[in-house]
């Protein structure tokens, strides 16, 4: 019996390669077809706002360890509401260092955090007082933290 070969179509898949934090600090891949905790799409397709899904609309991991698509946390943390913590955990968000699903997107994140603090230090000072918004900024990295990592305001109180 002969085969003659005309023609070869390929398919291809892909998924986001999550590393998830194990009770004893190793990391493995997340084999679950998670969705962002703020649209409820899965990772491996887009976010609202997007059409295709890959480097455009990558994923982030946070310190707390929750996942959003980028797009997402981005609209999320330039609100009001969010006051820069976890949609998830309420936890301030950082990007987790360390992990190559992060590294495209620090730049940017830096970015929005400097926004967002130099928004907060116009209630100090006008646009034209930089000595006021660094005053400000300097406030906001010497605030204490308790073990959850919410900010401890004066007389004990707790902002979540």
């Amino acid at each position: 019996m002969k085969v003659d070969i005309e023609e070869v179509h390929s398919v291809f898949a892909w998924t986001w390669h999550i590393p998830k934090d194990n009770k004893d600090g190793s990391l493995e891949a997340d084999d679950d077809d998670d969705v962002c905790g703020i649209c409820r799409a899965s990772y491996n397709a887009t976010c609202p706002s997007c059409k295709y899904p890959g480097d455009e609309c990558s994923l982030v991991v946070g310190e707390c360890n929750h996942n959003f698509h980028v797009h997402c946390i981005y609209r999320w943390l330039d609100t009001t509401t969010s006051k820069g913590l976890c949609p998830m955990c309420r936890q301030l968000f950082q990007l987790k260092r360390g992990l190559a699903i992060n590294d495209s997107q620090l730049e940017k994140f830096k970015e929005l955090q400097l926004r967002k603090r130099t928004n907060t230090a116009g209630e100090f000072a006008d646009e034209d007082d930089e000595e006021a918004i660094e005053r400000a900024m300097a406030q906001q990295d010497q605030a204490e933290v308790d073990d959850q990592g919410d900010v401890i305001m004066d007389q004990g109180l707790v902002v979540r």
